[in-house]
């Protein structure tokens, strides 16, 4: 599928484009869900849902990252001089429009399958 075939898709599937002039300048797509979620794919390559307070729907919000995440290796000296290594969860960036559209097309159709 092209890019416009997964935005109809979801449009299909009864989400609506609710990206502003802001978000379309900066490489941004936002979308309302049918439950009522807000789902959005940004150009750096990030795939988020936001959850806006309900006393005010458009004013601050929280997000979750829906990108996959893998374990990369960190280290860091601590005060005491000490060289400490651990892992730490990274998110994979996707920097295909086609596939952040594909991926939130996929978390559309598993949020209407189970709500």
């Amino acid at each position: 599928m092209t890019e416009n075939e997964y935005e109809k898709a979801l449009q299909a599937l009864g989400a609506k484009n609710v990206t502003t002039d802001r978000q379309r300048n900066n490489g941004t797509t936002a979308f309302k869900l049918p439950t009522g979620q807000v789902v959005s794919e940004h150009k750096t390559g990030y795939i988020r849902r936001y959850m806006y307070r309900e006393d005010k729907p458009t004013g601050l919000s929280m997000c979750y990252q829906l990108n996959p995440t893998y374990d990369a290796n960190y280290e860091s000296i601590g005060i005491d001089g000490k060289l400490r290594k651990t892992t730490r969860k990274e998110r994979t960036r996707i920097w295909s429009r086609k596939a952040r559209l594909k991926k939130l097309f996929l978390y559309t159709t598993k949020k209407i399958n189970n709500g």
